[in-house]
């Protein structure tokens, strides 16, 4: 009960704190004066509650005022249960109730869970923690300016004390002593409650006293909304100026600080224009309680459905193993559940009260602006979805630097919203208001239906996630699933997805530890993938040219995912069926099945293969071997945020959306981009590979397939062993120190490396060849390529793969190669020597690297998700989106452009 009530009433205030704090350091540049910003903010948009508060507790004290002659007579003169009963004969004369008395506590009450929010909000804020102010040395601790003995005396509670006191001796001026104990005790109160509390926290409350205070004194004034104007004004016009001027900002940014700015000085003119509708134009609206009520019921609860239910589960259902199973939320309903009680808060309880708090002018313009907000809500994410690229499920779209749309589209945004503005206006003018409330129930019914159906989507695709993890023997235990030989052949592929070739010698030559770790190794440095993306990339790496992009399209009689299947499967087959006395495994096998966790049910007619998947399998068991190393939950409490952020960023006008997603952010006060245990949910396996590893083959030769998606995220580790740490203090000496996607490698081929050792000190690393290789690689950065225009346009880092290779009873110091090598060549090169004559078991084609004489046919197409594919059974590149690449892969003049029907000739 505790969690539901936080979720609808406090967390609303969470988020209006949290996106006050990052506009205001994003515009200050300095943690302890935005929390100035923060309050600043946060008292301006309570200020019509406490006009409320103030105005009950003025009518408060009138009553008593003028009953009180007559009560103080009654209590003198009668006693008992005689005084219960002509005391309320005589409140039941005047319309007075005793529970009336609550209204002068209204202001304190409001104060409750603001007071909550901020506490829970600020008290453990990553942004505090280690900034300092002035003489406070870390706004994420009480401030402990000095000590008496072994008490310490934090100032800043006290100060707050003190302001808090001169606020109330000059809102208490002329009142009675009941309101001044009051007001009083409160103060003392907070001292108690806050004294040990972060000193950002005691900052941020301690301005709401001052700004209380001016509050205060404006009351005092004869014309406080005119004088308080004139300071807003003045105000607004420096932060217009101070925005223009400064760099902080990227555009869409500065025009809508601009615009709230403009608001603010706009509003005398803003009121009056209000006035005239509600007189004017929405007079039949005003006039009519019920309809009004209604209106606002039906629109807001609308919202809620929409931005609560409708989005997050067509996001969610979109693929529903992708979020399950997210730390200790196995089930996606979750993550559905938490945003719908969060936009029930945000979206029409707090609204709701708002509206019945004010009367018929404020409840009339709430109406119309609910119709509208709803109205426009619809046709955003409906109307307007626009194509970002992938969205991950940190709700991050990784294919595109920003989201913004352009000029055309956006110009036609605005005239849509803006024709929906003039409709709301006609119809409420019109006097259609009740058929506008039935036209908005169908479409709350319709909303809820639409979410029931995708709820259903969902709960099917959990059951299919538990499907795939039994069937995978997903337990979370440590213990060894490969089976290495010891007296036969090993033949071992180490699938690393997105590991980079130009990271390997920087990271040799960073340490000696490493390089001598991979003795017998050749580097392959000219070697190219055939996309920049695992679904077209990792087939050939499995099932060599037959499966590369070009040749998959030749075989058009077949569905992909039927192609993609054999490619992964065609190595152990025939290891095990044309091999002598074979045994194989397979981890991890990407996109099996097309499914986001490998669905392994691929592996079952075979029984010579057994299957795994190790991703996330032992996250939960790192972290207690690890314990301090980061935060379990970070996945899941960035869904908790940013779901509700995503439904937002949906349905909110083009113009905002940049701003709304804030890089990724969606001006979330955690810094920490990353997805910490997306990156050890892989990492955890290369960290236990030789728990998982013994030396009891039950036949005399061996085959494993090892894939490990690590690599594929960008983490920051500690160098120079590259090891998680809650605190990097050290990103290594390397070229490529400080950039995140070396240090997610380093840390993979340094477990790689321990594994390796592991294998020598077992007597098994002379009798294995292992491969260790890539679907791609990511690098857009000019070295060690011949940069020129047309390479601007490849990015040709991105087809830069790690090929690295060790034969049997190979020894002695690292090597490197130049010869021109695709990753489509890794089932020619494990197989040689071993199976001769191999076969397709799938086409019975000989497998061999005879296609490569050409050159290597690549696409540079962006298509990364099964339904980017117009077709089931090819991949629809676009014409010019294919490369012949052949030789030096680092120079331009070597990738030429070709058409599909070039390449038949």
């Amino acid at each position: 009960m505790g969690v539901f009530f936080f979720t609808i009433v406090i967390y609303p205030l969470t988020q209006i704190i949290e996106l006050a704090f990052t506009f205001s350091n994003k515009l200050l540049k300095n943690t302890g004066f935005s929390l100035v910003g923060v309050s600043l903010a946060v008292s301006l948009l309570t200020l019509p509650l406490y006009a409320v508060a103030e105005h009950w507790q003025e009518i408060e004290r009138n009553i008593q005022a003028k009953m009180k002659p007559q009560v103080d007579r009654i209590k003198k003169v009668f006693k008992g249960d005689e005084q219960y009963m002509i005391l309320s004969t005589y409140y039941r004369q005047n319309h007075y109730h005793p529970i009336m008395s609550l209204r002068s506590a209204f202001g304190i009450l409001i104060q409750i869970p603001f007071f909550t929010a901020a506490y829970t909000c600020l008290s453990h804020m990553p942004a505090l923690q280690n900034h300092h102010l002035f003489f406070i040395a870390d706004l994420g601790k009480p401030d402990a300016l000095f000590s008496i003995g072994s008490f310490s005396v934090n100032i800043l509670p006290i100060l707050m004390t003190v302001i808090n006191c001169i606020s109330g001796a000059i809102y208490t001026k002329g009142l009675p002593l009941k309101d001044k104990f009051q007001v009083y005790l409160l103060a003392l109160l907070f001292v108690v409650l806050l004294y040990n509390s972060p000193s950002g926290l005691v900052i941020y409350w301690t301005m709401n006293n001052i700004f209380s205070l001016v509050k205060n004194i404006f009351y005092k004034l004869k014309n406080p909304i005119k004088s308080f104007y004139i300071v807003c004004a003045i105000g607004s016009a420096v932060a217009i100026i101070f925005t223009l001027l400064t760099k902080r900002f990227n555009l869409e940014q500065k025009g809508f600080f601009i615009f709230l700015c403009a608001l603010i000085l706009c509003s005398p003119v803003i009121v009056k224009a209000l006035n005239f509708a509600v007189d004017k134009l929405f007079i039949s609206l005003r006039d009519n309680k019920k309809q009004r009520t209604v209106l606002f019921l039906v629109t807001s609860a609308s919202i809620t459905a929409l931005i609560g239910l409708v989005i997050p589960t067509l996001l969610i259902a979109s693929s529903p193993i992708e979020f399950s199973g997210i730390d200790n939320y196995p089930n996606p309903m979750f993550f559905i559940r938490n945003t719908f009680w969060q936009s029930l808060g945000l979206c029409l309880l707090w609204p709701s009260l708002i509206f019945f708090l004010f009367k018929e002018r404020i409840q009339t313009l709430l109406s119309v602006g609910f119709l509208f907000l709803f109205s426009a809500a619809i046709v955003n994410a409906f109307l307007f979805q626009e194509k970002y690229g992938y969205l991950s499920r940190m709700l991050l779209f990784t294919e595109v630097p920003s989201v913004q749309s352009s000029a055309a589209r956006i110009l036609t945004n605005l005239s849509v919203l803006a024709a929906i503005v003039l409709a709301c206006i006609a119809v409420i003018k019109l006097r259609l208001e009740k058929p506008v409330c039935i036209i908005g129930t169908f479409s709350l019914v319709s909303l809820m239906l639409l979410s029931f159906i995708q709820i259903g989507k969902v709960k099917a695709g959990y059951k299919e996630y538990l499907r795939v993890s039994a069937e995978g023997g997903i337990s979370g235990k440590v213990k060894p699933i490969f089976h290495l030989s010891k007296t036969g052949k090993n033949v071992i592929l180490i699938f690393l997805d997105r590991a980079q070739n130009n990271f390997v010698e920087p990271m040799l030559e960073e340490s000696p530890k490493l390089k001598e770790q991979f003795s017998g190794f050749t580097l392959y440095k000219n070697t190219v993938s055939f996309n920049s993306h695992t679904l077209i990339g990792a087939p050939p790496v499995h099932g060599g040219y037959e499966y590369t992009p070009a040749e998959i399209n030749k075989r058009a009689d077949k569905p992909l995912v039927e192609k993609h299947n054999e490619a992964i499967l065609m190595l152990p087959r025939i290891f095990t069926e044309q091999g002598d006395n074979f045994s194989a495994a397979s981890s991890d096998a990407s996109w099996a099945n097309y499914s986001w966790i490998p669905d392994i049910s691929i592996f079952k007619p075979y029984p010579k293969i057994e299957s795994f998947v190790t991703e996330n399998a032992y996250l939960a068991q790192w972290y207690k071997d690890h314990q301090g190393v980061g935060n379990f939950t970070i996945t899941s409490d960035t869904l908790k945020r940013n779901m509700l952020w995503y439904s937002f960023f949906r349905t909110s006008p083009l113009i905002l959306r940049h701003v709304i997603y804030e890089s990724g952010s969606y001006w979330s006060t955690n810094t920490q981009n990353e997805d910490l245990n997306k990156y050890l949910g892989n990492y955890a396996a290369m960290d236990y590979l030789k728990d998982l590893t013994d030396f009891s083959s039950k036949t005399e030769n061996y085959f494993l397939s090892f894939t490990n998606n690590a690599c594929h995220t960008s983490f920051a580790l500690q160098a120079p062993d590259y090891v998680p740490s809650a605190k990097i203090t050290d990103r290594g000496n390397s070229e490529y120190a400080g950039d995140n996607s070396y240090s997610s490698m380093a840390g993979v081929m340094h477990r790689l490396g321990e594994w390796l050792e592991y294998l020598k000190q077992n007597g098994v690393y002379e009798n294995s060849r292992i491969l260790i290789v890539s679907d791609h690689s990511c690098s857009s950065k000019e070295k060690p390529y011949k940069w020129d225009e047309k390479f601007s346009r490849i990015s040709p880092g991105k087809y830069h793969p790690i090929f690295m290779f060790k034969d049997f009873n190979e020894s002695g110091e690292l090597k490197t190669n130049n010869d021109f090598m695709t990753n489509a060549d890794s089932p020619t090169i494990l197989l040689s020597g071993i199976i001769e004559n191999a076969v397709n078991p799938f086409t019975g084609n000989p497998v061999n690297s005879k296609l490569k004489e050409d050159g290597a046919l690549v696409t540079i197409s962006n298509l990364y998700m099964p339904h980017h594919f117009s077709s089931k059974n090819i991949f629809t590149v676009k014409p010019d989106d294919w490369y012949r690449v052949s030789d030096n892969i680092f120079e331009s003049k070597n990738w030429k452009q070709e058409t599909m029907e070039e390449s038949k000739k």
